[in-house]
C-alpha cells in the first residue's frame, strides 16, 4: 500500500499501546495504579524500557520514506478527568513523551497522539512535548470552546464530532454541528483541524448522516 499510495497521500504509521496502555497490559490496571506509589523505581525501569522500544518503532517507520506521521495511542481520560493526577502524569510520562516526539521529529515525522476522554489537564503538556495533532477531541467529555480558547493554533485537532449524537441527529443537524465545529477549531487557526467523529462510527448511525458528514466538509 505504501508503494502504491506513498508520495500522493498522507501516510501514517500507527502504533497502539505505547507507554501507559502497554504498562497496564503487562501489569494489570490495579497493579499499575498501585505501582506508582509502592514501587516507583521499577515503574521508571519499565517505562524507560517501553520508551526505548517506542523509539525503535519510530526508527522502523522512518526507514519507510513514504510515511509522513507517527500515530500513537495511550488512553488517559475518563469521561470527567485523567485516570491519575496531572502531577503524577508529569513525573512519570512528560519527559518520555517528549523524547518520543523529538525522535519522530528528528526524522521529519509528525506526531499524532490519540487519547480518549477528558484529557484537558494535559493538553498543554502534550503540546509542550511536541505533539502535532491531538486526537480524538471528544465533545461529550471535553469543552471544545475552552480547548480552542486555550490551545487553538498551538497544535492541530482531530475529532470533535460526537459519535454519541450522530445516531440521533437528522442530516441537517449533523451538517450544522460540523460547520460549527470547523469554525470553532479550524477556521480561526489556519484550518488546523481534521474533521472526524470522536470515536468509531457504529452500526446504528444512519447512512444519510454519514453522507451528511462528508457533504458538510466539502461544502464548508
Amino acid at each position: 500500500m505504501l508503494t502504491r499510495h506513498g508520495g500522493g497521500r498522507y501516510m501514517v504509521g500507527m502504533t497502539h499501546l505505547l507507554l501507559f496502555e502497554r504498562q497496564h497490559a503487562l501489569r494489570g490496571m490495579e497493579n499499575t495504579f498501585t505501582d506508582f506509589y509502592t514501587d516507583p523505581e521499577r515503574v521508571d525501569r519499565l517505562l524507560g524500557a517501553l520508551t526505548d522500544y517506542a523509539v525503535e518503532i519510530i526508527r522502523g517507520w522512518a526507514n519507510l520514506p513514504q510515511v509522513d506521521a507517527f500515530f500513537l495511542t495511550d488512553d488517559w481520560g475518563t469521561q470527567r478527568a485523567l485516570m491519575i493526577s496531572p502531577e503524577l502524569w508529569r513525573k512519570f510520562f512528560a519527559a518520555r513523551y517528549r523524547r518520543i516526539c523529538d525522535e519522530a521529529h528528528r526524522f521529519g515525522l509528525d506526531v499524532i497522539f490519540h487519547s480518549c476522554g477528558n484529557v484537558m489537564a494535559i493538553v498543554g503538556d502534550l503540546i509542550d512535548a511536541g505533539v502535532d495533532v491531538v486526537d480524538p477531541i471528544q465533545p461529550d467529555a471535553l469543552d471544545l470552546k475552552q480547548l480552542a480558547r486555550e490551545f487553538g493554533g498551538k497544535a492541530a485537532f482531530s475529532g470533535g464530532i460526537s459519535d454519541q449524537r450522530l445516531g440521533r441527529q437528522t442530516p441537517a443537524q449533523v451538517k450544522d454541528e460540523i460547520r460549527a465545529t470547523i469554525d470553532l477549531l479550524g477556521t480561526a487557526f489556519d484550518n488546523a483541524y481534521l474533521v472526524a467523529p470522536s470515536n468509531m462510527l457504529t452500526p446504528e448511525i444512519p447512512l444519510a448522516n454519514i453522507v451528511a458528514m462528508f457533504e458538510a466538509c466539502h461544502e464548508h
